[in-house]
């Protein structure tokens, strides 16, 4: 092609002259090659579209790996923290207030916050910069495949509800289970096997309401009242071991079975107490009564009222007072005599505790550093303890509380409480009135610290 100002030839794809640098008409172009102009073709005209797209899908890419990274580091702190960093939950066994089984999870946050749980479809507010999470272990088992089944893997997807309307999904809870026992607490007879000397006897226990129980086979679901609590009467006969299956069924839980025996023994002398006779008492005299054969003496071995000893020789009724003399157990010892025959001989203990209110008033203030060095020519002298509980711990069947009873930031000062009072099991860290008796020193963590029996105790107010 020809330029038609400087009259040179120039390439025929030239849309101006590369030697004079005029711009060749349009017309002219099309005139002498047939070929259309770049501007006037749809990629000339529209090259701005293209490099629109490329630009916007650029900035998405880079928008969406931003967001990536973002989502990514934020995930990874989320998860850092609230696995083994402050904010980490922490999941503990307990047992809830009608002695169920349970788990609790503690989470951390700040005050108007709240955690959501979708499995248990309950929102937990955040207060004192903790929420507490507490479920029945039976939630998670189907009371129609719970005897075959051992455990129960459950995974909890908690979320932080944030003050807005922000939502925080948290780490992931996995907890592995075990099938629940029926919960049952045999409270009369003590022991599994009890020594006894009357027809008649109470067998006394705590369930959670809504239990079926089988006492030998019998049910007695209907006596069980809304608190749990059943008593049920036996007769217990004269012929050595007398045994009581108890069977528990709770909804969710496995049964739970538990055996109890009262022993009466056969003797040469009928004798027996009467089922109005008790095993504990708030005064200081209790009196005793029963039936023997008519001709029969009765001789009381141990502490008594003078001259309260009384026989009818008609119907062998007898009655006497007994007298206690120290805080807790007593023996109470007596024996029928009848010529020609061995002597029939009785014995049971009767826990002596004064009511609250004679008892506190008989209270001494701490004095630790006295307690400490006179403990075993003070058994018996009640002071009130007031403090924080340190530590609970269980040796057999005794529970044992660590209170620290220093005052005003002293260094600290512990004693160790045999639990007898009506509170199942303190909270650690939680402050206590208690009124015990002094009765010796207990060992804890290799140091001995006096030790008192604890009849009464309650939250300090």
């Amino acid at each position: 092609m020809i330029c038609p100002f400087c009259h040179q030839e120039i390439p025929d794809t030239a849309s101006a002259c590369p030697l004079c640098g005029e711009v060749i008409p349009e017309d002219y172009i099309r005139r002498f090659t047939g070929r259309r102009p770049r501007s006037q073709t749809w990629r000339g005209r529209h090259r701005w579209l293209f490099s629109t797209i490329i630009m916007l899908l650029s900035l998405t890419l880079v928008f969406a790996a931003g967001m990536m990274v973002y989502y990514f580091i934020q995930d990874y702190q989320i998860n850092r923290t609230y696995t083994r960093g402050e904010l980490a939950p922490q999941v503990t066994e307990i047992t809830l207030s009608d002695e169920r089984p349970g788990h609790a999870i503690l989470f951390y946050g700040e005050d108007g916050d709240s955690i959501f749980i979708p499995e248990l479809n309950t929102t937990y507010p955040i207060s004192g910069g903790v929420a507490r999470v507490a479920m029945a272990d039976g939630l998670w088992f189907d009371n129609a495949t719970i005897e075959e089944t051992e455990n129960a893997i459950v995974t909890l997807n908690p979320r932080l509800m944030k003050k807005g309307t922000e939502v925080v999904n948290l780490p992931q809870i996995t907890m592995d289970i075990a099938a629940p026992l029926s919960p049952l607490t045999v409270i009369s007879p003590s022991e599994e096997t009890t020594t006894v000397y009357t027809t008649l006897m109470p067998l006394t226990f705590r369930v959670v309401p809504g239990s079926t129980v089988l006492i030998n086979g019998t049910d007695a679901s209907d006596q069980v009242d809304r608190n749990g609590d059943i008593t049920y009467n036996v007769n217990v006969y004269p012929i050595g071991d007398n045994t009581f299956s108890i069977l528990v069924k709770t909804p969710n839980h496995r049964e739970t079975r538990r055996d109890v025996v009262y022993y009466r023994e056969q003797m040469d002398i009928e004798i027996s107490l009467d089922s109005t006779s008790f095993t504990s008492s708030s005064t200081s005299t209790m009196k005793v009564t029963g039936t023997t054969e008519p001709d029969s003496v009765i001789v009381v071995d141990t502490d008594h009222v003078d001259g309260s000893v009384e026989v009818n020789h008609e119907t062998g009724k007898f009655s006497f007072i007994a007298a206690f003399s120290t805080i807790g157990d007593n023996t109470v010892r007596f024996h029928a005599e009848r010529e020609g025959c061995r002597n029939a001989v009785i014995s049971f203990t009767v826990n002596y505790v004064p009511s609250l209110n004679e008892y506190s008033r008989k209270a001494w203030k701490m004095d630790y550093e006295q307690l400490s060095k006179l403990y075993s020519s003070w058994k018996g002298r009640i002071f009130l303890c007031k403090g924080t509980i340190w530590d609970v711990f269980t040796e057999g069947d005794t529970q044992y509380v660590v209170m620290d009873v220093s005052t005003d930031g002293a260094q600290q000062q512990l004693v160790v409480l045999e639990n007898e009072s009506g509170i199942a099991k303190p909270e650690r860290g939680v402050i206590y009135d208690a009124y015990a008796d002094v009765d010796g020193r207990k060992e804890y963590k290799s140091v001995n610290y006096p030790l008192l029996v604890c009849r009464y105790m309650d939250e300090a107010k």
